[in-house]
């Protein structure tokens, strides 16, 4: 995954859709083969098909309503403590719902390959639901978004009788009555699985569009900002004149006189850096390796502090293998309105 600096938009790998479906297409296969004694296993074949996906979309609504760091974002080949900005981490977890969408797709299309291909029986056995009337019950229940739409797709009585393994008998009229399953788990794949992801997707979809154009007004009002401080002297001043300034270093290592960000956990940092400015401090002095470029987190907090009419001072510390990074953070200093401060001033 990269990050497309003009458009400012994330790009992934195109061969993550055929990717996610055909290990639905594995998992379909996998799931579909027969036991020993030629039956299929409905009840596990449901909780591989539905039960799991749909647990793992109420999941995934719950981790929307504070969204986070998603895993997919690992795979972007920007710095390790990149954050994705807010219509990021919603276009991310669209992604990551698209994927399970195609997932699910490859389950149903080795599913319907088989039907066509093949004879399929399904059989059920539980220790714990020896009455046949609870399964009746269970099926049914489960069967309620369908029940009027497709009746042949809820079990009966007589399916259930039929189909359970210690009951069945192996004779071919048998075996063909209890192949009446298929339409149950097609539904139950439809709307236990595919169709919650596919309105999750479709929500984070929305949401990353929505608040794409009001980060794009910030970032059109803030563009003259740069131009115009670029255009600006840098501003340097010496370490005397920070004596009395609250010190901040990012991703250097961990120091008693002063609060670290960039090791942590992004989330982590934001609260520490926010308790800091809840202190009011007359100034800020932020130490930063040359080895690093400069990211949009610095940024943001820099930003923050500025609103507050908090002095700011950059102070790079740097040899001579990394010096060739000074230029970028100096114009990193000059877009930010920061004073510049070396380490050896």
């Amino acid at each position: 995954m990269a990050l497309n600096a003009v458009s400012n938009q994330l790009v992934l790998p195109w061969w993550r859709w055929p990717l996610a479906m055909l290990l639905g297409m594995v998992l379909g296969a996998a799931s579909l083969n027969y036991s020993a004694d030629g039956r299929v296993n409905v009840l596990l074949l449901w909780l591989l098909w539905a039960g799991l996906p749909l647990l793992g979309s109420l999941l995934a609504l719950g981790l929307m309503l504070r969204p986070g760091r998603p895993w997919l974002a690992r795979l972007s080949q920007q710095p390790l403590y990149w954050q994705p900005q807010h219509h990021q981490q919603w276009w991310l977890l669209a992604q990551l719902n698209w994927l399970w969408c195609w997932f699910g797709l490859g389950i149903g299309l080795v599913f319907l390959l088989l039907l066509l291909l093949s004879d399929l029986a399904f059989g059920w056995s539980s220790t714990l639901l020896l009455e046949q009337r609870a399964v009746l019950q269970l099926t049914q229940w489960l069967s309620w978004p369908w029940h009027s739409l497709w009746p042949a797709a809820v079990p009966d009585n007589t399916l259930i009788e039929q189909s359970r393994f210690a009951r069945i008998e192996q004779q071919s009229a048998l075996l063909a009555q209890t192949s009446g399953w298929w339409p149950f788990l097609a539904m139950s794949l439809l709307c236990y699985n595919l169709l919650p992801r596919l309105a999750l997707a479709l929500f984070c979809h929305w949401q990353s569009r929505r608040s794409q154009p009001e980060l794009q007004i910030q970032q059109a009002s803030t563009a003259s900002s740069p131009t115009t401080s670029s255009a600006a002297e840098l501003t340097t001043t010496s370490l005397a004149q920070w004596q009395q300034a609250s010190l901040l270093q990012w991703q250097l290592p961990a120091s008693a006189e002063a609060l670290t960000l960039g090791q942590d956990d992004w989330q982590q940092d934001n609260d520490a850096f926010g308790a800091l400015l809840a202190t009011r401090p007359k100034q800020l002095l932020w130490r930063v390796p040359a080895s690093r470029s400069p990211v949009a987190e610095l940024s943001d907090w820099m930003a923050l502090a500025r609103k507050q009419g908090i002095a700011q001072a950059l102070w790079l510390q740097q040899d001579d293998s990394n010096a060739r990074h000074s230029a970028s953070w100096q114009a990193f200093a000059k877009a930010e309105q920061l004073a510049w401060l070396e380490e050896n001033a």
